[in-house]
């Protein structure tokens, strides 16, 4: 039997993660993958900043409070990362049509474009990867995402 390669062998985590507990393994295991998805796919912007856009491309004009809960920050945090956007042309602010002293956050279409873009770039490397694996690999992979979902799943 041959020794597996070393790029695609499971390795015990190096963090002082305990190997028998499933949810510190999938943990360590969604780190290393999005950690390799932004250093293979690496978006203009930070991750902050990327992760705000995505949400008021997916979700719609949100206000700024609703963004920064949905983002788990701080409202002065969100308010700067809304400010980058703002000067980098991928989110505007609109007035509230339900509360005119309130104002909405829309992404741009430059904005939409750059968040796609990104999710696209991710994508393609990612399906790579997926395409990579063994079949059982692929099958058991295939097998938990119905798990995986009802885990990221919101109340919303």
């Amino acid at each position: 039997m041959s020794e597996p390669n070393s790029s695609t062998a499971v390795r015990a985590p190096q963090d002082g993660t305990d190997d028998a507990d499933p949810a510190a393994r999938l943990f360590v295991a969604m780190s290393r993958l999005n950690r390799m998805l932004r250093r293979e796919a690496p978006a203009l912007l930070g991750h902050s900043s990327v992760a705000a856009l995505a949400t008021i491309v997916w979700f719609g004009p949100l206000r700024s409070g609703d963004l920064a809960s949905r983002e788990g920050v701080s409202a002065p945090t969100m308010t700067r990362v809304v400010a980058g956007l703002e000067t980098a042309g991928y989110a505007v602010r609109e007035p509230d049509p339900a509360d005119g002293r309130a104002s909405l956050i829309r992404a741009t279409p430059e904005g939409e474009q750059l968040i796609n873009g990104n999710r696209s770039a991710r994508l393609h490397v990612l399906r790579d990867r997926v395409a990579a694996l063994t079949p059982e690999h692929r099958a058991a992979l295939f097998a938990a995402l119905p798990a995986l979902d009802a885990l990221g799943a919101t109340e919303e």
